[in-house]
Parts: C-alpha cells; structure tokens; sequence
C-alpha cells in the first residue's frame, strides 16, 4: 500500500469503536483523520468540525466534501448508520471513494424488513417481522419488538439520530409505540423477540460478493443498553458463513458487514441486523487477527489484500466502561466482587478505548465515568 494513502472517518464523536478502528488503520501506514459533528467538548483536539447529518444531510455532505477535497483523502467512512446512510447518498459530491456498492443496495441491506426478506431467500432464520399494521395489531397475542425500518433517513425523521425500538409487553404497548415512532417519520415494524445469547458473524466481502475475511464471537455478558461488553471469538460455523455469504450476494454488498445474532436454546441463530459500517466489537476482530478497516480501506481504493483471513478463536473483548456501568446497576455475586472480577476480565482483553500507545480515550471514559459518579 503506498505510504500516501488517508482516510476520513466521520462521527459524532461519542462511538467508541472509532478510536479501534482509528488504531487499526494507523497500525498498516494509513493516515487517520476525523471529522465530528456536535459540541466542541465531544471533539478530539486533532478532529475537524462538521454539522451532525441529523442537522441537514446537504449540509453535512457538503462539509465533508470541504474537508476531503482540502486534505486529500482517498476514502472516507460513516461511524454510525446516520453518517454511512448521508455519506452514501451524497458520494457523488464527495471527492474520494465512499467504500459502498450502490446506494440502493446500501439503504435495502439495512431496512431491516428487505434484510429479513433476503435472509430468509439466503437459508437463514431471522425474527418473524412484518409492517404495522391494524391487522398486524390486531393479530398480537403477546409481547412484540417495535423497531424501525430504518434508523435513520431524509425526511421528516432526519432530524433524529437513532430511531429507537422498544420491547412492548402488550398490544396496546406496541400499538403506541407505533404511532410514536410513525408520527417521528419512521416507518415501525413488528418484530418477535427472541430470548438468546447475542453473537455475530463478520466478513469483509470484495465487489465480486467473495468473502476475504470472517470472525465469529460469542457476546455472554451484555451492557445495560443490550449490546457486548464482554466477547470472544469462536470458530466460524461453516454453514452460518455460507448462508451469509449467500445473504451479502444477494444484497450485493461490498466491504464491512457485522452480522448480528440472537442465538435461542434450539440452537438455531437468528439474524436481528447487519452493521455496515465500524461495529462496537470491532477491536476483537482486529485482535484476533483480521484488520476489518484495513482490509475494507485497501479494497475500497483498489489496494491488493490476502485471500482470506479467518480470526483465531479464543481472543477476548471488553467494554470496560460498559462492563462497569453493568457491574453497578446489576452487581453478580455482589458490588465489590463484580467489580474486581470485571477488571480482571480487562487484562489481556481487547477494548475499544484502552491502547498503551494511545491513553488519551481511555482516560476521557475514565474521567467521564468519574464525573458522572461524583453527581450522582
């Protein structure tokens, strides 16, 4: 890879998975930038201010666009679905590559009722999930998830980041649910929850749809807002990795996908989401030895890669600041005994702001943590 290459990566300046993949680029000769919407407290000294997406997308673009044409980036990457969804729709005005197949095919691989449909044709199980509607109402006999379509989109919903869903004990639950997520511009869904242990199958996939690279992990210890802050990785299950081989080709995705599972007790995994872009876990993967945002970068610009790189099983991930924040709310055992067990669990552990040679996120959640400590 020439030594010239750079890379933009967009946030709003709270995703901890950028300082991972920020790391993990730097690692092989990229040079990193950042460029973060929201106020100047949440912005790293070295980043340059954007408006955040939810502001204006046209805005946002253009800003973005200010900033790559300024400093010469060859590709630029969206932390979260909201910037991947804007920067994918404006690529045409954004002088580098937007490492995406066409925005089509973006936006159908994270409307979660078309991915159902796709995972569905590509042999996978996913949650029974269908539109709401005063029939789909109607039909409910218990409990339901109501989510989004999409989390984000242009229109009258733009002006949100994150359209949240929510796990609704009864039909009339759901049913204003519904009508709260619909009257934001978003367009609700009706989703089976299901009762299981979170896991995810990443792959980077290159434009023929060919897989070069794939990391499985297990998530047996959640944070308070359902997502991993204890993983490890496992042997990538040849039957799951074929059908989301099958998936992506079907969706005709290109680069990154975080492919995320609920597996129940029948053992069967169920496909809940695809993360196209950097994912909360993404350090475990780097760490047992597939560099996601290496691989997708290189690709993106045309840069040779391995054939196929598959992660080592047995590598560990932690959250830390999330494990804590767990540790508190919903002690194991006791306060104190979770909390040394929690930071033992840390040593040896890969983790999305703790790096020896970069300390400075580290202490910023640790401060944060602190702060938010003393007001209570």
């Amino acid at each position: 890879m020439s030594p010239a290459r750079r890379a933009l990566i967009v946030s709003d300046g709270k995703a901890p998975h950028v300082h991972a993949a920020v790391r993990a680029l730097r690692a092989t000769g990229w040079e990193v930038g950042l460029a973060v919407g929201g106020a100047p407290s949440d912005r790293a000294s070295d980043a340059v201010a954007v408006p955040l997406p939810e502001a204006g997308a046209d805005a946002f673009v253009e800003a973005v666009a200010s900033v790559v044409a300024a400093r010469g980036y060859d590709v630029v990457f969206g932390a979260d679905d909201i910037e991947l969804l804007a920067l994918s729709s404006g690529r045409e005005r954004i002088p580098c590559v937007v490492p995406h197949g066409a925005h089509a095919d973006v936006v159908r691989a994270v409307d979660k009722l078309e991915l159902a449909r796709a995972a569905i044709r590509a042999g996978l199980r996913t949650p029974d999930t269908r539109p709401v509607s005063p029939a789909a109402l109607a039909a409910l006999t218990g409990p339901v998830v109501v989510k989004a379509r999409l989390h984000w989109e242009p229109g009258p919903s733009q002006a949100r980041r994150h359209a949240a869903g929510a796990y609704c004990a009864t039909p009339a639950e759901a049913a204003r649910h519904a009508q709260a997520m619909a009257a934001a511009g978003a367009r609700p869904l009706l989703q089976e929850p299901i009762d299981g242990e979170l896991m995810a199958l990443t792959m980077v996939v290159d434009r023929d749809g060919l897989p070069v690279a794939v990391a499985q992990q297990r998530s047996p210890r959640l944070s308070l807002r359902q997502t991993s802050c204890r993983a490890h990785t496992v042997d990538a299950e040849p039957e799951l990795a074929a059908a989301a081989g099958r998936l992506l080709a079907d969706l005709r995705w290109f680069g990154l996908a975080n492919l995320q599972f609920l597996r129940p007790a029948d053992g069967a995994p169920r496909l809940i989401d695809l993360n196209g872009r950097f994912y909360g876990s993404l350090a475990l993967a780097v760490a047992a030895g597939v560099n996601v945002p290496d691989l997708w970068a290189r690709m993106a610009v045309g840069d040779p890669v391995p054939s196929f790189t598959s992660a080592r099983p047995g590598v560990r991930f932690q959250a830390l600041g999330e494990d804590l924040r767990r540790a508190r709310a919903q002690p194991r055992g006791g306060l104190l005994r979770d909390v040394a067990g929690t930071l033992a669990y840390g040593v040896g552990a890969a983790h999305p702001h703790l790096s020896l040679s970069d300390p400075r996120p580290a202490l910023a959640v640790l401060g944060r943590l602190a702060v938010n400590r003393a007001g209570r």
